[in-house]
C-alpha cells in the first residue's frame, strides 16, 4: 500500500491502510492459537491468505509488528516445493 501513496486520494490511502492493519491484526491474532489457519497442517486457507503478504516491504509492514503471521510464513516457506510467488512470475523484473 505503500506505493498507493504515491498518487491519489490520501483519505482513501489512509482507510484502506487502516483495513489491513485491522485485517492484519485480526490474522495476527488467530495464528497465535496455532500453526495454520484452519489446523495444524496448511490447507486452501493458508494458501489463500498468504499470497500476497510476501511483500510487506512494499505495502508498509513490518512482520515484527506481527510476529504470529511472520512464523506462519516461515513455516509455509519451509513446505516442500515452496517457491516464491516472484519466482513464479516470469520475466518479473524483482528478485524474491
Amino acid at each position: 500500500m505503500v506505493h498507493l501513496a504515491k498518487t491519489g486520494e490520501p483519505r482513501v490511502h489512509d482507510f484502506l491502510r487502516g483495513r489491513a492493519k485491522t485485517s492484519l491484526g485480526i490474522l495476527n491474532s488467530h495464528l497465535q492459537k496455532g500453526h495454520f489457519v484452519v489446523s495444524e497442517q496448511p490447507t486452501i486457507a493458508d494458501f489463500s491468505l498468504c499470497g500476497y503478504l510476501y511483500w510487506p516491504e512494499e505495502f508498509g509492514v513490518s512482520w515484527s509488528d506481527y510476529p504470529a503471521i511472520g512464523a506462519w510464513l516461515g513455516r509455509i516457506k519451509a513446505l516442500p516445493g515452496w517457491v516464491h510467488p516472484y519466482e513464479l512470475m516470469p520475466g518479473h523484473p524483482r528478485k524474491g
